[in-house]
């Protein structure tokens, strides 16, 4: 089997991964970092020494190894449920490590002024706007109108809304239900909204949702490869969304090797992974060729 360097030359871009930085050391992925590991071997994974250690060299020098040039970073709104420190913390990342992060920033969409928020984020270079309603302080639905203002913004603003649709993404699965973000996709056909998450645990679901909507991307990072929907998800990669899937590891949920090795081995043609390793997320986040 041919290695990534030469199947995506460029290096891989990981468009969803969560270092050991001042952004998540304080929230419960890392402060309950025995949870996490649990997790994460109960998937089969193996557990890496910076993992398990949380420590940030550590996690550089897996990221240079494996052939990893970019990294996106997603801020989390302050909530109850997971932590959060807000959009400082990540943007201070970016400028520690340019070469290598990339920032999303986060709008909480039940504060007054949300959607006014969201030009002011991009200007500062954020290269899409994350919104997690679901584990607001009072969990919202995605398609909730009051978000709409929100979505209007992003479009305006020409950024992806990277909307929490699966996992534990609200108190009981109606937070992940694809019909959703379905209605999201019709309301705003000029929108890009990227499926964190995947829609998991309903992948087909979600799945038959992007082949509806041309506006729907796929980023379900944590929740794949290694879990049902695995075969699901591979089908929809080499058919209709080669051109709307994220390669993402979820880190520190999934190791970065293993992650790079399994999407290796699952008889992808070589241009359908340079695609999903590297130049849909060039595209979609306009990022920098070089």
């Amino acid at each position: 089997m041919a290695g990534v360097r030469d199947i995506v030359p460029g290096g891989i871009i990981d468009a969803r991964s969560r270092p050991p930085i001042k952004a998540f050391i304080e929230d419960r992925t890392y402060t309950n970092l025995p949870r996490t590991l649990g997790n994460v071997a109960a998937r089969g994974w193996t557990i890496t020494p910076a993992m398990r250690q949380a420590d940030l060299d550590g996690y550089l020098a897996e990221v240079r190894e494996a052939g990893i040039v970019l990294a996106g970073v997603p801020a989390r709104v302050p909530n109850r449920w997971w932590g959060g420190k807000g959009n400082d913390p990540v943007f201070e990342a970016e400028e520690q490590n340019p070469d290598l992060f990339y920032v999303y920033a986060a709008v909480d969409p039940m504060k007054e002024d949300a959607a006014g928020s969201v030009q002011p984020l991009v200007d500062r270079g954020a290269r899409g706007i994350v919104l997690e309603p679901g584990i607001c302080d009072t969990p919202t639905y995605v398609d909730d109108p009051i978000i709409n203002p929100v979505y209007e913004a992003c479009v305006a603003a020409g950024v992806p809304a990277l909307v929490m649709g699966g996992g534990e993404t609200g108190p009981d699965l109606s937070f992940s239900d694809p019909a959703r973000i379905d209605r999201v996709a019709v309301r705003f056909p000029e929108l890009t909204v990227v499926n964190v998450h995947g829609g998991w645990p309903h992948a087909q679901a979600a799945l038959g949702v992007a082949f509806r909507r041309a506006n729907v991307w796929m980023l379900p990072d944590v929740y794949f490869p290694g879990l049902p929907g695995e075969v699901d998800y591979v089908k929809g990669i080499a058919t209709f969304l080669q051109d709307r899937f994220l390669f993402a590891t979820g880190y520190p949920f999934c190791p970065i090797q293993e992650t790079i090795d399994r999407y290796l081995g699952f008889g992808l043609s070589d241009e359908v992974l340079d695609k999903v390793m590297r130049r849909n997320a060039l595209r979609l986040f306009r990022l920098d060729e070089s």
